[in-house]
């Protein structure tokens, strides 16, 4: 084939980019119009609008609690289950097809695991843990020979960090799960104290204190866990209740502020589609479906948010003193902010949530506060371009501005820590902050009964991010969790 002249090679590469282009186009296009039932063949947010006002469960009631869990450990598993997840309800088909290939063995430097640029690897690791391959020659030889390729950040993700490829065999899972679990064996797991995380054992004590209340109501015949992330175990959990004898079942959520990612295209229609499957094979009647108010519109969580906030915020320095509130959301990018329903329910939930905030900061001592609602992740200039959205560094920058004596900012969607709150949330809230550094872990001391308060000063402003509410507080939390069930149990 002869060469391409410089002039057809720059007509080519302009082809291709406009291809590419309209292609991007396409795909945002699609996915901002799939239908509200999409993947599935049932609308469960149809179904809750269609739900009576002071409706009751009638008869034998089981409650099913819909629960998202991180390993305390690390575990491979658990990012597989949640890749498959984000490809199947997030990303249409055949993109989803495209995107979970397995392209090879993903790999990193466990000494020099976050990093961004391209270097030369002392120690290559499959998610495994593997350093050599199953022919016993190490990854890092098969680098020095040419066969292994450095895969840059992604350019429209923010916090991501590099990887290494090798494609001379398959590496046993689907390429973004196979670097999902590098960053977080290499990285999150290798940076907590003994290589725990409280987020399951403190959701687990939540969901134990919301049962040990609900099991007491005398319609309650039966309760069962559904882990968004193990649908395997939640099949059998279900399968139990179901077989032990139900006519309505009442299913909430610990998520406080439900989405359709999570509820309404994830969990809901999977249960939904268990329930079915368990009454086509027993033969029998399937129970009716309610679904209880979500977590954050409860005054009980209000009022938990306002404890935290209340003991962990400082008196202020004068009476002039002015103070900035950050309402910190999870978020959403903003194009799954046109077809989600979380965008309304977390303004309806800010709206309840913030005079409660307020209110406690005003019983400090605090007199002028500036209340923003920002989102943790998302609203950075990568994912962001447009600056739609408001980000936590945002707001605390904003207050800087304002020579505010602090910026507070009370997480509303998690109420344990978890890998995003104790790492990527932190470096997109924190980066550039004296004192803070890319992906730290907590001190080894770390009490996790107790919240953990992480505090930044940068010019007149104190930066303080209340972390989660503690160990400590998950009992109360679960009050607030069963009284949003006990809406729907009968008087």
């Amino acid at each position: 084939m002869q060469r391409l002249t410089q002039r057809r090679r720059r007509w080519l590469a302009i082809l291709i980019g406009a291809v590419a282009g309209i292609g991007s186009v396409v795909i945002i296009l699609f996915m901002m119009n799939q239908p509200k039932a999409w993947p599935f063949n049932w609308d469960a947010e149809a179904a809750i609008a269609a739900q009576p006002v002071g409706i009751k469960a009638k008869g034998r009631t089981g409650i099913i609690i819909v629960s998202l869990l991180q390993p305390a450990h690390f575990e491979p598993a658990f990012y597989d289950n949640f890749v498959h997840k984000l490809l199947e309800i997030a990303i249409p088909w055949p993109i989803n097809r495209i995107a979970g290939r397995d392209t090879g063995v993903a790999l990193i430097d466990p000494t020099h695991p976050d990093a961004q640029s391209r270097f030369t690897p002392k120690l290559l690791m499959a998610f495994d843990g593997r350093t050599a391959d199953w022919d016993g020659e190490p990854f890092a030889a098969k680098f020095a020979r040419g066969q292994v390729d450095w895969v840059p950040p992604s350019a429209s993700t923010a916090g991501e960090i590099g990887s290494f490829l090798y494609a001379g065999r398959a590496g046993g899972a689907a390429g973004p799960a196979q670097r999902a679990m590098l960053k977080s064996r290499g990285i999150y797991y290798a940076r907590l104290p003994g290589g725990y995380l409280p987020q399951r054992d403190q959701t687990l004590a939540m969901v134990d204190a919301a049962f040990a209340r609900l099991r007491r109501h005398p319609a309650v015949t039966g309760t069962a866990l559904y882990d968004i992330f193990l649908p395997h175990a939640g099949r059998s959990e279900i399968f139990r209740l179901l077989d032990g004898g139900v006519d309505t079942l009442v299913i909430g959520s610990t998520l406080p502020i439900n989405s359709a990612f999570e509820e309404y295209r994830g969990a809901y229609p999977k249960i939904h589609a268990l329930v079915a499957e368990w009454a086509a094979e027993r033969g029998k009647p399937a129970p009716r479906l309610l679904f209880a108010p979500q977590l954050a519109d409860m005054p009980g969580f209000s009022a938990l948010l306002a404890r935290h906030l209340a003991a962990t915020a400082p008196a202020p320095p004068g009476p002039d003193a002015t103070a900035t509130l950050v309402i910190s959301l999870h978020g959403l990018p903003i194009v799954q902010q046109q077809r989600d329903s979380w965008v309304d329910n977390a303004r309806r939930a800010t709206a309840k949530i913030a005079p409660a905030l307020t209110a406690a900061l005003h019983r400090r001592g605090w007199r002028t506060i500036h209340t923003v609602i920002a989102q943790e992740a998302f609203g950075d200039s990568i994912e962001d371009p447009g600056n739609k959205l408001v980000s936590v560094a945002e707001a605390f920058a904003g207050a800087r501005q304002r020579r505010d004596a602090i910026a507070i900012a009370v997480p509303v969607e998690f109420l344990s820590e978890n890998t995003d709150t104790l790492f990527l949330h932190s470096y997109l809230m924190f980066n550039g902050l004296p004192g803070y550094r890319r992906f730290a872990g907590p001190p080894a001391d770390i009490d996790w009964n107790v919240p953990y308060v992480r505090r930044f000063s940068m010019g007149a402003t104190s930066h303080i991010y209340t972390g989660t509410p503690g160990a400590a507080a998950q009992a109360d939390a679960g009050l607030a969790l069963a009284a949003a069930i006990e809406t729907l149990l009968p008087n």
